[in-house]
């Protein structure tokens, strides 16, 4: 999704808390994908996306097998999701916002420091390690 394809998620699905994916969209990715496995089965893909009223995420795939992620697994989902997507966030972003940060940038216009330095440790909790989720995959060589 690139920045101008809208939101991720439409006012209704943020009203409703509850996303479902066009079986058309799921089919036409999974034909396009550059890499296919025997393994691959596309009823595995997820086709219903929401959250429950006690925090977990609701992931349901098209042979309706739901899983819970609960909240303490939330942030975990999130770093995988946003990984190698042009939504997703760099290190060079958080050094971006820290050094925004350092220098004070928009303090004239009432932007507050901390509250960069605060977004910038947020975003690198979503981010692996400085060698790239391939170095952290074999322990950081």
């Amino acid at each position: 999704m690139s920045p101008d394809e809208g939101p991720a998620l439409t006012a209704d699905d943020w009203r409703t808390l509850d996303y479902r994916q066009r079986p058309r969209v799921i089919d036409e990715w999974a034909r396009s994908k550059p890499e296919r496995r025997k393994e691959d089965d596309p009823n595995e893909y997820v086709a219903k996306l929401g959250l429950r009223y006690d925090g977990c995420v609701i992931a349901m795939s098209r042979a309706h097998d739901f899983v819970m992620v609960p909240p303490p697994a939330r942030a975990a989902l999130a770093a995988f999701a946003l990984l190698g997507q042009p939504f997703g966030f760099t290190h060079d972003d958080v050094a971006e916002l820290r050094s925004a940060a350092e220098r004070g940038a928009g303090a004239s216009a009432g932007a507050r420091p901390e509250l960069l330095a605060d977004l910038a440790a947020r975003i690198e909790r979503l981010l692996p390690p400085r060698g790239g989720a391939d170095s952290a995959r074999d322990g950081g060589r």
